[in-house]
């Protein structure tokens, strides 16, 4: 199963455990990212924590309410926050915004004058202002936009970091993604501890250099190391530039800290699984469990890694009560691979034929599903199916190989080597298997096993009989291998006497029992003995 197929299968979730670092200033940083599931998450959590400013904490969870539709959300979070401090000029801005969004623009404009009375030297306040403008309406908003961006520009001398943020967020939004990147490293210039312009800039910069948006992360983390923010946006960066290990390291970091959630727990057991790491992704997994004995994924996570870590006794149980306490879940092929697996290890064949089978019914077009039904099939002795299972997983592959033509030759031929009376089946197990072989025989360099197993189906679709053709294939094997003197010399550890003495075996019986001839019969014979000399029998 691919690693972002995993990743695509975690949901937002709630918080893990009370913020103790950076607190609600946390959900502060995840809003102005424009993450508003995770902001909300932290500034509900930590609200009544002793450390945190009721009164900012409270606009910013309104501000997030309004930002997913919640308006009546909204408006109680800006009364609280007015409430804990009639002082604080944000809940104004807030109660403005939400104004605005309902028509009543002379009511925004006397909340908005209300905050800068407040706030008369907090420039963000202006920037605030301009964005709910610009969240309103863009267009029909434009000049007051522009109107308190000049002031904001006018009064901190440019020197307002937000300014930039939100004339990034601007540049962005029309898709000028270079130009909105210089913006947001405007803001870092005038804050060098300024979040949501190192996330935003690494945003914006990802799709065209994916290692400068980590550098500048980096960057960030070393000004500001319990960000829980950005330890999750390197964490995320370094996942999305396929740098695993790194991102496992990055995630391992970052769960330490209070304010993570329990789906990025999740996706650090994941990246340990797909580092090889077991036992590390295995202890991850239960302690999530020990939380959330329902997530889907970390119960899959256990059995997965207790099957890699040879525990097949705890990883068969484990799957049995994944598939059982998931009826609608999300399953993948390689879910009922491995469960299949440990099966058989436990020597349970006819149990991993089950989910086997299960797996295919499911997941029809699934090559590899396929071929390991196959295997398991040729492994229990169940031929038929064997052959007629990798013949649809031929018809799975644009193009197969030389090496899967080769393999559904061999899977035809034990269907006809162990047909017994049944004709018919040897007859049109043989005419298959010579048809996949002469296919990889077309697309391969020469090569002596591929006229070996021409000649065995042609052995037996005659009964397990030699005739002329199989005789005439044997010949032809022969004749490549006394190309190479070393094919036949005893002091050469890959020599090929066994094919010698195979194709010999069957022009004895041949030119003895179906179409005697004598000087031919003698011949094969002194081959045979002096290749049976060589081999030393």
């Amino acid at each position: 199963m691919k690693i972002k197929l995993f990743f695509s299968l975690l949901l937002a979730g709630s918080l893990l455990a009370s913020a103790q670092s950076q607190g609600y200033k946390d959900g502060i940083e995840y809003y102005k990212a424009g993450q508003y599931d995770n902001a909300k998450v932290i500034l509900s959590k930590t609200m009544a924590d002793a450390g945190t400013d009721k009164a900012l904490a409270n606009y910013y969870l309104g501000q997030t309410n309004l930002a997913q539709g919640d308006k009546a959300a909204a408006k109680q979070c800006f009364d609280k926050g007015i409430a804990a401090n009639p002082e604080c000029a944000y809940n104004y801005v807030g109660l403005g915004a939400l104004d605005l969004l309902n028509g009543q623009t002379s009511t925004a404009a006397d909340n908005f004058k209300k905050a800068q009375s407040l706030g008369k030297k907090n420039y963000e306040i202006l920037v605030d202002i301009a964005r709910a403008y610009y969240n309103a309406d863009p267009v029909k908003y434009a000049k007051e936009i522009n109107k308190y961006l000049e002031k904001a520009h006018k009064d901190s001398k440019h020197a307002e970091p937000s300014i930039y943020i939100l004339e990034g967020d601007m540049l962005f939004d029309a898709k000028d993604y270079g130009a909105a990147a210089g913006k947001y490293e405007m803001a870092i210039g005038y804050d060098n501890n300024n979040p949501e312009g190192y996330v935003k800039y690494a945003r914006a910069y990802f799709p065209v250099n994916p290692q400068y948006s980590i550098q500048k992360l980096e960057e960030f983390l070393h000004v500001a190391p319990n960000s829980a923010l950005g330890q999750r946006e390197l964490a995320e960066n370094y996942y999305e530039a396929n740098f695993w290990n790194k991102a496992a390291e990055q995630y391992g970091t970052y769960i330490k800290n209070p304010n993570h959630f329990p789906e990025d727990k999740e996706r650090y057991s994941v990246l340990l699984y797909y580092g090889e790491k077991y036992p590390e992704s295995l202890q991850v997994a239960n302690e999530v469990l020990a939380q959330n004995p329902n997530s889907f994924l970390m119960q899959r996570l256990r059995y997965l890694n207790q099957d890699q870590l040879g525990q097949y006794a705890e990883a068969a149980a484990n799957a049995e009560n994944f598939f059982k306490n998931n009826p609608n879940g999300r399953f993948t092929p390689n879910d009922y691979l491995v469960y299949a697996n440990s099966l058989k290890q436990l020597g349970r064949d006819s149990l991993a034929v089950v989910q086997m089978e299960a797996g295919v019914e499911r997941f029809p077009e699934d090559g590899n599903m396929l071929k390991e039904l196959s295997s398991v099939y040729t492994a229990n002795k169940d031929y038929a199916k064997a052959a007629d299972t990798y013949a649809k997983y031929l018809a799975t592959l644009e193009k197969p190989s030389v090496n899967d033509y080769f393999s559904a030759s061999g899977r035809y031929l034990n269907v006809a080597a162990t047909a017994g009376d049944n004709q018919q089946l040897r007859a049109d197990a043989a005419k298959k298997g010579l048809e996949f072989v002469d296919k990889a025989i077309a697309n391969a360099q020469p090569n002596p096993l591929l006229l070996q197993r021409k000649a065995r189906l042609q052995v037996a679709a005659n009964n397990s009989n030699p005739n002329a053709e199989s005789i005439a294939t044997y010949n032809e094997m022969i004749a490549m291998l006394d190309q190479d003197p070393a094919n036949a010399d005893p002091a050469n550890p890959n020599n090929n006497l066994q094919l010698y003495k195979e194709a010999y075996l069957f022009s004895v019986k041949f030119y003895t029992d179906v179409e005697p001839d004598k000087d031919k019969a003698a011949a094969a014979s002194e081959a045979l003995k002096a290749v049976n000399e060589k081999i030393g029998q």
